[in-house]
């Protein structure tokens, strides 16, 4: 470009121009566009990270917290740990409770050839007349489990029992063996009636009958509730019959069993009806 200033023309005044100032970075070294942009696209990347990493930081803090005291999860894939983590279980589900209830079950047998009293009766065992129509031989630490109510007027002793007792530790008579006595009770209408502790535990009560002439019944109730439970038999002949009665009984509450063996009908003029030898309680 010129430096000179064209001539002076008539008419016309005489404007002097400076030439434009120009960097003297720019005359001194001549570069191309692209060296200057370099530097300023790597700051402007710069920026852009920053600001991706504070959205980054301001995202992941708005994401819930992990509750306190909760460890990481274990024994996944390459977890060197994994076999020796025990497998949690889940808690048995608790098993039902049931309300105890009155339940009576009796059952009708034959008699042993011999009965032994004190193994049998591990709570207390009862034999009656062995020294007397009125005699009760029991055992001595049975604490008076068995009782009998009130004696019927038209009992007998008899010694005909073709099964025979024996028992250890009993009181007043200390021990006997080969006994086969017991009593009866004449005429419709007389018996014996019994009671024994109940309870929520099962207990089971054998009781040792005959029947002469005559036919008998068994009435067996708790005094907790519950259905009264019977059973009845006869013997025509002039020989006594036996039977063992097993009562299995569970109560509702702490109360007693009660048990009516009572004559129903005699078949003789003479004494005809039940007898009654032993009981044992266990």
């Amino acid at each position: 470009m010129s430096d000179r200033t064209p001539p002076e023309q008539p008419g016309k005044e005489l404007v002097l121009r400076r030439k434009p100032d120009v960097p003297a970075m720019l005359l001194a070294d001549k570069r191309s566009w692209r060296e200057y942009a370099a530097p300023g696209l790597v700051i402007f990347l710069g920026v852009i990270a920053v600001i991706a990493f504070g959205l980054v930081v301001v995202t992941r803090g708005g994401d819930e917290p992990r509750p306190a005291g909760t460890a990481p999860a274990l024994g996944g894939l390459g977890d060197p740990n994994a076999a020796q983590l025990p497998i949690p279980l889940q808690s048995p589900s608790p098993s039902p409770s049931f309300a105890p209830v009155d339940t009576v079950a009796i059952e009708r047998s034959t008699v042993p050839e011999r009965v032994d009293l004190t193994a049998e009766g591990t709570i207390d065992w009862v034999h009656w007349g062995e020294q007397g129509t009125y005699a009760l031989e029991r055992n001595t630490n049975g604490g008076f489990a068995i009782l009998e109510g009130t004696p019927d007027p038209s009992r007998v002793r008899h010694a005909v029992s073709p099964e025979t007792y024996r028992w250890t530790g009993g009181s007043p008579l200390a021990k006997a063996s080969g006994v086969t006595s017991g009593v009866r009770a004449c005429d419709a209408g007389s018996g014996f009636t019994l009671s024994a502790p109940a309870g929520t535990r099962d207990s089971t009560l054998r009781l040792y009958v005959g029947l002469v002439s005559g036919s008998g019944s068994l009435e067996v109730r708790l005094s907790t509730g519950g259905k009264v439970v019977k059973d009845s038999w006869e013997q025509t002949g002039t020989s006594m019959e036996t039977a063992v009665y097993t009562v299995s009984y569970t109560a509702s509450d702490t109360g007693k069993i009660s048990i009516k063996w009572i004559t129903d009908e005699s078949f003789t003029e003479g004494c005809g009806g039940v007898a009654l030898q032993a009981a044992t309680l266990s």
